[in-house]
């Protein structure tokens, strides 16, 4: 493979749109575990966070309860301890999405939920946006 072909998949893998989200985070949170598996397999980075809000892949599968996509991303070395810029990790995203088994399996690979977490700093708009949800 040449260095232009390598740079140039290189820079689809870690680009991140106007929302400031990677195309992993946005497979991640849409559920869809053939393209995860295909950018991981690609060279993508699981644990390659928003830059501002430090959100992570795992998070975003969390937080819709994607179960196949949490256990892709922690086979591929996703860091279940990681913690947003508001302290939360994948196990409080999963919470606060309602899925507790989630939060469960999270919490086995090392995810700790943070009992003092402020939710109201959540953005709950952006992780909804990057899983192609609407606003009612």
């Amino acid at each position: 493979m040449n260095l232009a072909l390598l740079l140039s998949i290189a820079a689809v893998l870690f680009q991140t749109d106007a929302d400031g989200l990677t195309p992993l985070m946005r497979a991640a949170a849409r559920g869809d575990a053939a393209q995860v598996r295909s950018l991981v397999e690609g060279g993508a980075d699981v644990n390659l966070a928003h830059a501002e809000l430090r959100i992570t892949p795992l998070m975003f599968a969390a937080y819709s309860g994607h179960d196949a996509v949490v256990q892709l991303l922690l086979e591929k070395g996703a860091r279940a301890n990681a913690k947003d810029a508001a302290g939360a990790s994948a196990a409080d995203w999963a919470s606060q999405g309602g899925h507790e088994p989630t939060a469960d399996r999270l919490g086995k690979a090392g995810a700790q939920l943070n009992p003092f977490l402020n939710v109201g700093i959540l953005p709950f708009g952006l992780m909804d946006k990057a899983a192609g949800k609407t606003p009612a």
